[in-house]
C-alpha cells in the first residue's frame, strides 16, 4: 500500500529539454523552476520517454513561502492533500504534519491539460522533484476521468510470457502482493504493479498499464497488455473462480478504483467507462488460497 507521507524524491541538476514521462500512454511535459526541478531521478527512470507531445504541461515555480488555501475542501484526502474548487479551476494543497502547518506545495488546474505547480521555497529541499506521488498520479487519473479515456484500479497485473495479460483487483489486504509474489515464483511473469494499475480501451480491446505507484512488493513497470479477462480476488477456503454478471461486475471494479469524488463530471464518466469495461471483457470472482494451485486455476480458466 502506498505511503501518503512526505518524504521527497530528490535529484542531481538535468540541464536539457523539459522532462517527458509516460505513464498510462499519458504523456506529461515537466517545464520551469530550474534545471533540476525537471529530473525525476531513478524512481521514475522507466516512464522517461525522449520525445512525444505532452496531453498535459506542467510548469513549476518556486515562491518563497505558501499559506492554506482558504475555504472548505471540496475533498480531503485524508492525508497529504485537499482540494478545493477556486471558479472555473481545481487548488491541489498538499501539507504534512512532519513540515507544520503550510503546504508544502500547490498544484492548480483548469482542464488537466496545463497545470502549474508551486513549491514552498522555505519547506522543500532545493532539488525537491515536483511530481512527487501523490501529484503526478493526481494529475493523470483526473485527466483520464475528465475525458473518460480510462480509469486507475487497485490491482495486480502481470504479463506471462505464454498466456499474456492477467489482471487481480482486490481491495488492501485481499491477497495483491500475495498473488505477485506467488507468479513470480512459479512463472517468473512481467509485473506491471502490485498495487495500481490503468485500464484504458483501444480499438474495441482492453488494455492494462503498469504505473510507478506501486504496493508492499515494489513492483513497477512501464508496459503494457491486453486483457481478456479480470479476476476480483477474494479469500476462500479453496481456488475457485466464478462469473460475475456485467451489473455485478460494474459495481466490483468501482469499488476498486480511483474515481475524483471532488467532480460529478469525472464521476460519471468513470461510471461510463466501467460499463464500457464490462461489455468488453468478462469479470470473475477468484477465491483463491495462497499457493500454486491459485496460478494454476487462472492459468487453466476458460471460460
Amino acid at each position: 500500500m502506498l505511503d501518503e507521507t512526505a518524504s521527497f524524491e530528490t535529484s542531481p541538476r538535468f540541464d536539457s529539454q523539459p522532462s517527458l514521462l509516460c505513464v498510462g500512454d499519458v504523456v506529461l511535459g515537466i517545464d520551469g523552476g530550474s534545471s533540476h526541478h525537471t529530473d525525476p531521478g531513478s524512481k521514475l527512470d522507466v516512464f522517461r520517454i525522449a520525445e512525444g507531445d505532452p496531453d498535459i504541461n506542467v510548469r513549476i515555480e518556486v515562491e518563497e513561502s505558501l499559506k492554506p488555501w482558504s475555504g472548505e475542501p471540496a475533498f480531503d484526502s485524508g492525508a497529504v492533500w485537499k482540494v478545493f474548487h477556486e471558479r472555473d479551476q481545481l487548488v491541489f494543497d498538499f501539507a504534512s504534519d512532519a513540515l507544520g502547518c503550510d503546504p508544502y506545495k500547490r498544484m492548480q488546474t483548469r482542464n488537466f491539460v496545463s497545470a502549474q505547480i508551486i513549491l514552498n521555497g522555505d519547506l522543500l529541499p532545493d532539488h525537491a522533484w515536483p511530481l512527487e506521488y501523490p501529484a503526478d498520479e493526481l494529475l493523470i487519473t483526473n485527466y483520464l476521468a475528465h475525458y473518460g479515456l480510462g480509469v486507475e484500479v487497485h490491482g495486480c497485473g502481470l504479463i506471462d510470457q505464454e498466456r499474456g495479460g492477467f489482471l487481480f483487483l482486490g481491495h488492501s489486504g485481499a491477497g495483491k502482493s500475495t498473488t505477485t509474489r506467488l507468479w513470480k515464483s512459479v512463472r517468473d511473469p512481467e509485473i506491471l504493479s502490485d498495487d495500481r494499475i490503468i485500464l484504458r480501451l483501444h480499438e474495441g480491446e482492453l488494455w492494462m498499464y503498469g504505473t510507478p505507484w506501486h504496493g508492499e512488493a515494489a513492483f513497477a513497470s512501464a508496459e503494457k497488455a491486453k486483457l481478456n479477462r479480470i479476476f476480483i480476488l477474494q479469500h476462500g477456503p479453496d481456488n475457485e473462480v466464478t462469473a460475475l454478471s456485467p451489473a455485478r461486475a460494474a459495481g466490483e471494479l468501482f469499488a476498486r478504483c480511483f474515481p475524483p469524488f471532488h467532480s460529478a463530471h469525472g464521476l460519471q464518466n468513470t461510471v461510463e467507462f466501467l460499463e464500457r469495461v464490462v461489455s468488453t471483457v468478462p469479470c470473475y470472482e477468484s477465491q483463491f488460497v495462497p499457493d500454486n494451485g491459485a496460478v494454476e486455476i487462472a492459468l487453466n480458466f476458460h471460460d
